[in-house]
Order: structure tokens, then C-alpha cells, then sequence
């Protein structure tokens, strides 16, 4: 089920958050957790019943085992630990990377062998490394007493369980003991679906316009169809805000159905196209599996405290996983390859060069390495988009092939069926189709570069858990307010969203 579908915004939604306000008002707090549960794994199950055994499995399994750790001794409970991260990442690794595997020896060894493809599961990736988290510090002895079914809401809450954040238990299962307890409902409901609007908004109206620009120029480019700069360059930066809109718009739709319950979530996505270098990038992008991959990847492998050469290399394999975490196939070891080596440069140059020299205090500097940082990260995305590796390559050697001022013919056929060009055609507007993307793709930049993210418009309302340790202050200061004029502002953007609710389609973070 989607967020963005009319089952689940009219029919799943209403009736969970009734069920849930009437057994709150009542007082059950047992009854309250079991309903929300009972209501995510139906969630979960509308998408494949089957993988749903899977889910409650690995919450069984994990579940127990943190109840070994934290009654074990120090021997034993180590074993313990072993023995659950390799069955979580067992499962990850079968599910997730058996395909690629199979079909990479088989074209490495010529064979002609046939096998069936595995369906990946939704959410696996996520739910891993939040029970991983969950096991580690369960051996550390950092858990509070809980039950199962407490146990189970923190790992298929529905609002976070198909793609992020990746919430911590101490965060989640302090706040689940209070759910009983009848809050600030009004606020609740006026600041959650605010923020679920926009976040629904950023994906059915901005993020799905930029797939129709992005979306054919890298099947052209598999097909190994005649492209040049302007429409690669249209391609791979419609991508880059298809990309943005959609995983920020996720990231608020989480916040704001969590706020709904009077849950608060971890800040996942935090203007990271405003970054200054790629270490804050990563920061303010996806800032939960950053966090998870700092705890649990790169300080137990030394950190910063070994030698610099040591710490590159810790960093680089950090990046490694993040990268193949996102998905198996060649593009994403590339990518994660990409990332590490980016990472590294930076830490160099900010020990030889930028900190001595005392440039990331310079106005024009930072200004300078914003956009050397955003344009990294774009070009980088062709990767992380495309099937196979030689079609990224196919792209960026596009980039220097100049042809006319106008888009080749097949990509602008494509591209006019868009909404966009819909509007211009209604009312007679006769610009070229070059000017209609392109000066989408500057308001959209510009809209990532000045206005105040979501985090900043409801900074005061204290309805999220902890920001990132990065992230730019907004050029045009606006804040989210409890009145008629943002009433009248959020009924406006739900009432495009609804109009753009016929066709749906999925978060492109669901693949991973």
C-alpha cells in the first residue's frame, strides 16, 4: 500500500487513526499497541501476505535473541550476537543479493544455467538494520524492558517501515510506553496532516513531473539511442530532483503520520542538495542510515581513532556499504566506490588545504563548494539510475557531445505528454520545450537552495526528534503557523495532490 494512493489516504488511514483516538481516549494502553501493530502488518501484507511470514520471523527471532543478550554474560552474549547479525544479514544477503550473484558467475563463468528470480521484500533492508541496532545495543545492555508486541510495533510501525527513518529503539519504545496517555490530539491532527500534505505534494505534483523528463532519456541512453549534452544534462538533473522530491516527500509523510499519533521520528532528509561538502551531504541525506552506518560500520572498525591512512580506509569501506546498500548490481558498487573516494578528497583537502587556509569561513568559497558539491552529487546519480554501468558511461560521454539547441525528436515526443506541457498548450504558451524543462529544473534548484525545508517550517512545533549534525539555514525565513492563511495554503496544495492521484506510483527508495 502507498502513501499515495486513494486506499491509503481514504480508507487505511481514517480507519486506523479512529481505532487508534478511540482506544486511546479509553485508556488501554496494550490495546492501543496492538492496534497500531495489527494495522502496520496489515499495511505491510497488502503489498505480498506471503513476505508478511517473513517480517513477523525475523521479529520473532530477533526479539529473543535480544532477550539472550541482555540476560547473558559477556561470553556467551557475544556468541549470541554473532549468531543474530548473521542471521539478519542472511536474510538481507539471500533476498537482496542472491539474483545478482547467480547471474554475475554466471556470465563470469560462461555457464548457461537457469534459475528463478527472488523477490526482494519490501522494507528488508530497513528492518535489518533496525533490529541489528536493536541487538547490539541489547548486548551492551542499553534496552529497557519491553514485550513483544512493543518489540513488533518498533519494527513495522507503519509510518516508517517501507523506507526510513531508521529509528532507534530507545527513540521509539519510550515514546510507544505513552501512546495510552490522551495527548494534544488538535495539534497533533493539524500539524501531522500539514506536513503529510506537503510531503504528498513534493511527490505526486513535483517529484512525478521530473520522472517524465528524466525517464526516457536513460532508457534512450540503454538502448544506445542518439543523445547530446542538453538532453543528458535535462536528463540526469530531472533525476536528481525526481530523486529529491520523492525521498523528501517520503521523509515528511513518515513525520507527519507519526505526528498523527503524537510519535515523533528521527529528521531523515535535511536539505542536502544546500551542502557545502559531501560529508554533510551524507548528513542531511538519509541522515538515519548515516547514523547506522557511523555507529555500527565505521567506529567498530577504528573510527578516527587510528592513523589517517587507516581512517581513509575505515571511511572508504563505510561508503563501500552505503553504496551496496542501496542496491546489488555493479552500478551501486560503483557508486559506493564514487562516494568513499569522494569522502576521502574531502577529508584531505580539509586538512591541507581549506582548514590552514581558513577558506570555509569565506563567503565566496562556500558559495564555490556548494555548487561543487551539488554538481558532484548529480552527476554521480547517473549511477545510481541507470541498469548497467556502460549506460552510465554511454551518458556522461554524451555531456560533451554538442548538437542542436533544441531536444533530439524521439526524447521531446516523450517528454510532451507531461503535465507541464499540458498547461502550456491551455494556455497558448509558446515557449520552446528546451526553456520548459530547463526553467523547471532552476525553479526547482532554487527552491532547494532558498526556501526553508520542512524541518525549518515546523522547527518550532518540536514534533520531530533530533536534526542532523549539518544542514544550512534558509535564505527566505518562513514558518509554518496554526492559522487561516496556511489553512488556506495546505487545502490548496491538497487539492492538487488529489487531482495528480490517478496515476501512483511508487517511492523510488522502495527498491532498496
Amino acid at each position: 500500500m502507498l502513501f499515495n494512493s486513494s486506499e491509503f489516504l481514504f480508507f487505511f488511514l481514517p480507519c486506523v487513526l479512529l481505532g487508534f483516538l478511540l482506544l486511546q481516549r479509553a485508556g488501554h494502553l496494550r490495546l492501543v499497541i496492538a492496534w497500531l501493530t495489527a494495522s502496520s502488518l496489515f499495511f505491510y501484507g497488502w503489498w505480498n501476505p506471503s513476505y508478511l511470514y517473513l517480517l513477523i520471523l525475523s521479529a520473532i527471532v530477533n526479539y529473543r535473541l535480544g532477550v539472550k543478550l541482555s540476560r547473558g554474560n559477556e561470553n556467551t552474549s557475544r556468541r549470541w550476537l554473532l549468531l543474530g547479525v548473521a542471521f539478519n544479514l542472511s536474510l538481507l544477503g539471500y533476498f537482496k543479493y542472491a539474483n545478482w550473484f547467480l547471474e554475475s558467475a554466471r556470465l563470469i563463468f560462461e555457464a548457461n544455467w537457469n534459475f528463478d528470480n527472488i523477490i526482494l521484500p519490501l522494507a528488508i533492508s530497513f528492518y535489518t538494520f533496525q533490529q541489528i541496532t536493536y541487538l547490539v545495543d541489547s548486548q551492551k545492555g542499553l534496552t529497557k524492558p519491553h514485550d513483544f508486541v512493543e518489540y513488533s510495533l518498533f519494527v513495522c510501525f507503519f509510518p516508517q517501515l517501507i523506507a526510513g527513518p531508521i529509528v532507534h529503539h530507545s527513540d521509539m519504545l519510550a515514546q510507544f510506553k505513552r501512546l495510552g496517555t490522551v495527548g494534544n490530539t488538535p495539534r497533533n491532527l493539524s500539524i501531522g496532516f500539514s506536513i503529510l500534505i506537503i510531503g504528498l505534494f513534493k511527490k505526486v505534483v513535483v517529484a512525478d513531473t521530473f520522472a517524465l523528463f528524466s525517464t526516457p532519456v536513460f532508457t534512450m541512453a540503454a538502448n544506445g539511442q542518439p543523445l547530446f549534452a542538453i538532453d543528458v544534462l535535462a536528463g540526469i538533473c530531472s533525476y536528481a530532483f525526481q530523486l529529491y522530491f520523492d525521498f523528501s516527500g517520503y521523509s515528511d509523510m513518515a513525520i507527519g503520520l507519526a505526528c498523527l499519533f503524537g510519535i515523533k521520528m528521527p529528521v531523515n532528509f535535511f536539505s542536502p542538495y544546500r551542502a557545502q561538502n559531501i560529508s554533510d551531504f551524507w548528513r542531511t541525506w538519509h541522515a538515519t542510515l548515516s547514523r547506522f552506518l557511523r555507529d555500527y560500520v565505521y567506529m567498530p572498525l577504528g573510527g578516527f581513532t587510528c592513523s589517517p591512512n587507516r581512517q581513509r580506509m575505515n571511511l572508504f569501506a563505510t561508503m563501500f556499504v552505503g553504496g551496496v546498500w542501496h542496491g546489488a548490481g555493479w552500478t551501486f558498487v560503483c557508486y559506493g566506490i564514487c562516494h568513499g573516494i569522494y569522502c576521502i578528497v574531502h577529508q584531505i583537502w580539509r586538512v591541507r588545504v581549506s582548514g590552514p587556509m581558513g577558506l570555509v569561513r569565506n563567503h565566496y568559497y562556500k558559495m564555490v563548494a556548494q555548487l561543487v558539491t551539488f554538481s558532484v552529487v548529480v552527476l554521480t546519480l547517473a549511477l545510481f539510475r541507470s541498469d548497467t554501468v556502460s549506460t552510465t558511461g554511454y551518458l556522461l560521454s554524451r555531456l560533451f557531445v554538442l548538437g542542436g539547441s533544441g531536444f533530439v525528436p524521439e526524447y521531446l515526443k516523450d517528454i510532451q505528454g507531461s503535465a507541464i506541457f499540458k498547461i502550456k498548450s491551455i494556455f497558448s504558451i509558446n515557449q520552446d520545450a528546451t526553456i520548459v524543462v530547463y526553467g523547471s529544473l532552476f525553479l526547482a534548484l532554487a527552491a532547494c537552495w532558498l526556501l526553508p525545508s520542512t524541518v525549518q517550517l515546523f522547527q518550532r512545533q518540536e514534533v520531530m526528534l533530533q536534526k542532523p549534525m549539518a544542514g544550512r539555514t534558509a535564505v527566505v525565513p518562513v514558518e509554518w503557523q496554526a492559522n487561516s492563511l496556511w489553512a488556506t495554503y495546505i487545502a490548496a496544495l491538497a487539492t492538487l495532490c488529489f487531482l495528480n492521484l490517478g496515476k501512483v506510483s511508487e517511492f523510488l527508495y522502495f527498491q532498496f
